[in-house]
């Protein structure tokens, strides 16, 4: 005779349920680490790496010189020069993975690079051609970084294509873990917690930019 095929009781299907949901309470916040970390790999090691190269590029080209702006400004910024003269494929590549507008829409809201350059070393209408081998240590330098728009061109919490040091906005933004994703002038990236942002005498976002968009 054939023995009768063994159904769950209903003690052993709770059981079954309740093993699968500490499982889940256990591994859901693992893998939602690990696409963060991921993200922010992405962000710092491998997008600002590919740009550092190309500003390289455009620099050598350009007589060691580096346009941070359109000469009339619009809807062009640094980066839609440099994705111009400089082939790095696809333009999502001046994105940050972890914040607005994660799908490329504008060379508005893109990482942002550092507008308030020492002033013997910019020239042309508004210090827009910053010659990179003027700065004395370029390890320290921050050119291009994660930013938050704090309500710059009535955005809300997006990536803003600028960002200045000398400025009260809190412009570069601690989004991986409080710490903020960073192309410094000599090519190296970097993530910057607090004490490394302080030390470049940046005072960043370390929470949401709740600012209101205005014009």
């Amino acid at each position: 005779m054939r023995p009768k095929p063994h159904a769950f009781t209903l003690i052993e299907l709770l059981v079954v349920i309740a093993v699968i949901a500490i499982l889940a309470s256990i591994f859901l916040p693992v893998l939602s680490n690990a696409k963060k970390r991921a993200r922010a790999v992405q962000c710092g090691m491998n997008n600002l790496k590919q740009i550092g190269a190309a500003v390289q590029m455009y620099a050598h080209d350009n007589d060691n010189t580096l346009q941070l702006d359109p000469l009339i400004p619009g809807s062009e910024t640094w980066a839609s020069i440099l994705f111009t003269n400089i082939n790095l494929g696809q333009r999502e590549i001046f994105l940050c993975p972890s914040y607005k507008p994660f799908a490329w829409e504008n060379w508005l809201n893109v990482y942002g690079i550092r507008r308030d350059a020492p002033t013997d070393c910019v020239r042309g209408p508004n210090g827009i051609f910053f010659r990179i081998d003027c700065v004395s240590n370029p390890t320290e330098y921050l050119l291009v970084g994660d930013t938050t728009s704090q309500a710059q061109g009535g955005f809300t919490a997006r990536q803003y294509y600028r960002f200045q040091i000398s400025s009260p906005l809190r412009m570069i933004h601690a989004r991986h873990s409080l710490r903020a994703s960073g192309l410094f002038l000599d090519g190296h990236t970097e993530f910057c917690d607090k004490p490394r942002l302080e030390g470049l005498g940046i005072t960043a976002e370390y929470g949401a930019d709740l600012a209101v968009g205005y014009f």
